[in-house]
Formats: C-alpha cells, structure tokens, sequence
C-alpha cells in the first residue's frame, strides 16, 4: 500500500506528458496563445518590431532583382540599381488615379529626409491615346511608360511575387541594389506612409 502515492504520482506525470505531446502535434485551444517556438520567432512575428507588417502582400524570398514588365515599343524604363517604387496603373482605375499625387508627395518627402527614391509610373491601358487624353486633362500628373500588353501583367506578376490575378494599382518597392523589398495590390493610404519609408530606407 505504501507504494501507490508514488506509482500514482508516476501514472499523473505519465498522463500529463502524454496530453502534452498531443497538444503540441495536433494542437490544443485552451484559449492560450501557443507559445513561440523561439525568442527569434517571437521577434520576426511581432507586427511592433516591423513596421511594414500587413503593407506587403508579399515580401519576396531570396529578394529578387526587379524587372519591369514588358513595356509599350520605343520605350526604356530605368536601368541599373537603386531604390524604386514601381506604380502599375491604368487610367481607369480610380484607387490608382487618387493615389498618384500620393506617391509624389511621398517621393519629395523621403528626399527630404534622406532617401532618394525612383518613382516609376507604368500604366496598364491598351491604348497609347487613353493615356495621352489623362495626361492633357491632368498635366499636373506624372509622365508614364506604358506596357507593351495589359495581358502581360499575368506572366509578370509572379517575377515579383504576387499571383497571376493580381489587381490594380501594383506597388513594387526595391532596396539601393534594385531587389524586389515588397509587392502590394491596392491603393496606399496616409497611414502607409511609414511602413513605405521603413521599407525604402
């Protein structure tokens, strides 16, 4: 009789070391928010730490060298490293007209503080004249390479990380040596603005 406190105390942390390798392998909800695997974990996980945390739709692996879609005949975008933001945008798309004005503002603003940025406008019309008729109503707008095909964005968006189906505008963004940093489908916001900086910098 003097044995069964111990034998049952055995069987208890036997349990309980079984309940526990279950929890781990297929996952337990007590309401408890599973503890990281490693502190390093826990760092790249929190959202405070990074400020571009949920502005990228993707953040590319092995950062690939960016390479423009295949532009309009006669046309040349820009060559050689360096910081971009790369705007794919159509006459259009309304999210991509209001937010170009935008995009100037940040590039004069990331000057300012330092950063010298490429923006780089290419849009997605089929036609050379829709794009011609924009800029005479918006002089105030950007000058804009063209593609070749608005067709083409399928075989090109995935160079960059987003899927085949991706939608108006695009935003690509390169570090000083010209790899791909983050790819973003939707318009940009004022409250983007410091996760765009963080990623430019």
């Amino acid at each position: 009789m003097d044995r069964l406190p111990a034998v049952t105390a055995s069987l208890v942390a036997r349990l309980t070391l079984v309940a526990w390798l279950a929890c781990a392998t297929a996952g337990c909800d007590d309401g408890a928010a599973p503890a990281p695997q490693s502190r390093v974990v826990a760092v790249a996980a929190d959202p405070a730490d990074d400020p571009a945390a949920g502005f990228c739709d993707v953040r590319p692996d092995g950062a690939p060298p960016l390479a423009l879609p295949p532009l309009a005949e006669g046309q040349n975008g820009p060559s050689g490293a360096g910081r971009r933001w790369l705007n794919v945008w159509a006459t259009w798309c309304a999210p991509c007209v209001e937010e170009m004005p935008r995009l100037i503002r940040w590039r004069d603003r990331l000057a300012d503080e330092g950063v010298d940025v490429e923006l780089v406008f290419v849009s997605a019309d089929r036609d050379a004249q829709a794009v011609a008729a924009f800029r005479a109503e918006h002089p105030e707008m950007p000058t804009s390479l063209r593609l070749s095909d608005p067709d083409a964005l399928a075989g090109w968006a995935p160079q960059v990380g987003l899927d085949e189906g991706a939608t108006l505008p695009i935003h690509v963004l390169t570090d000083a040596q010209g790899r791909v940093r983050c790819a973003r489908t939707g318009g940009v916001a004022e409250e983007h603005y410091p996760a765009a900086r963080a990623l430019l910098r």
